[in-house]
């Protein structure tokens, strides 16, 4: 899946969702000030980027941190609290390294390489080919 761009509606979706969460965030002062002070932003930066996909991602990518926070969020905005993690991929910008599913890529790339050969000090049978 890599490389891959986003369908126009799973951008749409991803934006839409991101919007809901930025305005999750700034109906609290509390919460609000606490996403400020984590990402060192100022409001200034905030208002000026706020509807950028790279603001958006940052936006999921803090609710993504908080597992609390992200259920409050979903629960609210009638999401599943699922739907967040590709959302936030969708969106792009970096961030935490996780897939599209909301995976790691360290755990996906362990899945991967889980079963290993046997070292050549190793005497035991063959692995089965098949």
């Amino acid at each position: 899946m890599a490389g891959r761009s986003p369908s126009p509606s799973q951008q749409e979706s991803a934006e839409a969702i991101g919007l809901a969460a930025l305005v999750f965030l700034t109906e609290d002062g509390e919460r609000l000030g606490r996403f400020l002070g984590e990402t060192g932003l100022s409001p200034a930066d905030l208002g000026s980027a706020a509807g950028t996909p790279h603001m958006l991602a940052a936006v999921l990518e803090y609710l993504l941190a908080d597992e609390s926070l992200l259920m409050v969020f979903a629960a609210g905005a009638g999401l599943d609290p699922l739907d967040i993690a590709p959302a936030r991929f969708t969106l792009g910008g970096g961030g935490s390294g996780m897939n599209e599913e909301g995976y790691g890529e360290t755990a996906n790339r362990q899945s991967r390489t889980a079963v290993k050969k046997p070292s050549r000090r190793w005497r035991g049978p063959e692995p089965d080919a098949g």
